[in-house]
């Protein structure tokens, strides 16, 4: 059971096939794990049995990884801990895929890789979520949820565990659109990206449509949802082109 240590961050990760990278961010929200990905739609060990080498990761405190969580966290973090795998595992070049969540950590990666940003040759934007006009109690809610299984010790208290809960959750969801990002960011990206949008409260659809409309080298499959085997066939051919 292979780990990656950062720092006091230890982070659980899975490999699998042989061949492109692609590094999955999975849903969930504050439980992001590999396991999640077990009962999702578009399931990317399926999809990229063939030609593919397959990296799932667990955030930071989902799963089997694990951190302290200290009042200044926040998207950076988790897109660091991402960052430092992709070093840790010698990859110059591989490709992301992120479901619910997903998309915005892949987003920050992007973002904080900065000018080596070429690195990742295509994102699949998998159901991404972002605020809507009812759901920010969505996941603030998750949240808190996630905050109360970890376990004693894990809060890093500045002035006490539910101020620190509550820094971090602002942190993570007090702003708008994806929330790790905005939306010029998205304006300036360069990744080709295939957008496949979600169709619920904790996955709008409309939050997909500006993200496809924003980047400069996006594709948007709509009703993927209703034809399984055709969207994993998409998908396979959207990263070989890229």
């Amino acid at each position: 059971m292979p780990f990656f240590t950062r720092g006091d961050v230890t982070i659980h990760y899975q490999e699998f096939g042989s061949g492109q990278p692609v590094l999955l961010f999975a849903p969930g929200l504050m439980r992001s794990s590999a396991a999640r990905w077990d009962n999702t739609d578009l399931k990317p060990r399926e999809v990229l049995a063939d030609g593919y080498r397959v990296i799932v990761m667990d955030q930071r405190n989902a799963g089997e990884s694990t951190a302290p969580v200290k009042p200044t966290d926040g998207w950076v973090d988790y897109a660091q801990d991402a960052i430092g795998l992709i070093d840790h595992l010698g990859l110059d070049r591989l490709a992301l895929w992120g479901r619910c969540i997903g998309p915005s950590f892949c987003l920050k990666v992007l973002e904080q890789l900065g000018a080596q940003s070429d690195r990742v040759t295509a994102l699949i934007d998998h159901a991404p979520i972002g605020l809507s006009a009812i759901n920010r109690g969505h996941y603030m809610y998750g949240f808190y949820q996630w905050a109360e299984e970890l376990p004693a010790g894990t809060f890093v208290e500045a002035v006490s565990v539910d101020l620190t809960a509550a820094a971090v959750c602002e942190n993570l969801f007090g702003s708008d659109f994806v929330f790790s990002v905005s939306r010029e960011f998205v304006r300036s990206m360069q990744t080709p990206t295939l957008v496949l949008p979600g169709r619920d409260m904790a996955h709008p659809e409309e939050i997909a449509l500006e993200t496809a409309r924003l980047a400069p080298h996006a594709e948007l499959r709509m009703g993927w949802q209703d034809d399984l085997p055709a969207a994993g066939a998409a998908v396979r051919a959207f990263l070989s082109s890229h």
